[in-house]
């Protein structure tokens, strides 16, 4: 008599027959994530650090926008200047090109002419730039020599701008730079009013420093924080002009 032995026609592979070859297969797509994982963040840390462009509030319906670049800004432009109210423009230290300057001139010409608009100027604004600028409706601020010509020229050296300007991309806050004070004679025409009102009528200011008198050693200067003064000029006369229109 034959024996007979069951024919299997399709086998059925166990995988628990083969934990190794799975067990690398899971390893080897670990290992595949952890890499593309990395080279995405190493392609964050070093990509250029690129500076936002966005509207900043200067408070009373006046905003603030500051461009560092014209070609890198183009959405910004032509979005945020004709939809804004009152603007004040910053474009003292920003880089254009002849191409980049049709641009601004669109965005420029978008806006409502009633719509207050201060542009910020300095001597390094591009030289692409200052046709388009003279052919705006905007009031124009800046130091000497700056281009084009302001209409409000600030008395303030480039230095001293410069360093305020590249404060707010410090971290500076805004506020800070356009809320510097004068400071005054510590025995001004105000003091002496009010030192007559309190009943001294002799009350005079302190006598100056006696120049033989042996020196001492002076404190150490404080730091003097940085002010815009070309901004801070753009926001006094926003507020002015609202004072104005409310009388």
């Amino acid at each position: 008599m034959k024996s007979t032995q069951p024919v299997i026609l399709n086998a059925v592979k166990d995988p628990a027959a083969q934990p190794l070859r799975i067990s690398c297969w899971i390893l080897r797509s670990a290992q595949n994530d952890l890499r593309w994982l990395f080279l995405a963040l190493c392609s964050l840390l070093l990509a250029p650090c690129s500076q936002a462009t966005e509207l900043s509030d200067l408070g009373q319906g006046l905003s603030y926008l500051r461009i560092h670049s014209i070609a890198d800004s183009e959405a910004a432009l032509r979005q945020a200047v004709p939809g804004a109210g009152a603007l004040v423009l910053d474009l003292r230290y920003a880089t254009a090109s002849d191409e980049s300057a049709a641009v601004l001139q669109t965005a420029l010409s978008g806006r409502s002419p009633g719509t207050p608009l201060f542009i910020l100027v300095s001597p390094a604004t591009p030289p692409a730039l200052v046709p388009v600028i003279r052919t705006s409706s905007a009031l124009t601020l800046g130091s000497a020599g700056s281009l084009p010509a302001p209409q409000v020229v600030i008395q303030t050296d480039t230095s001293a701008d410069r360093r305020a300007y590249d404060a707010l991309d410090a971290g500076t806050p805004l506020e800070k730079l356009i809320s510097g004070k004068i400071e005054k004679e510590r025995f001004d025409e105000a003091t002496l009013v009010h030192e007559f009102k309190n009943g001294h009528p002799e009350a005079a200011p302190p006598p100056p420093p006696d120049p033989t008198a042996p020196k001492t050693a002076e404190a150490p200067a404080k730091p003097v924080p940085p002010v815009d003064r070309v901004l801070q000029r753009a926001v006094h006369l926003h507020r002015a002009l609202l004072a104005l229109k409310n009388r």
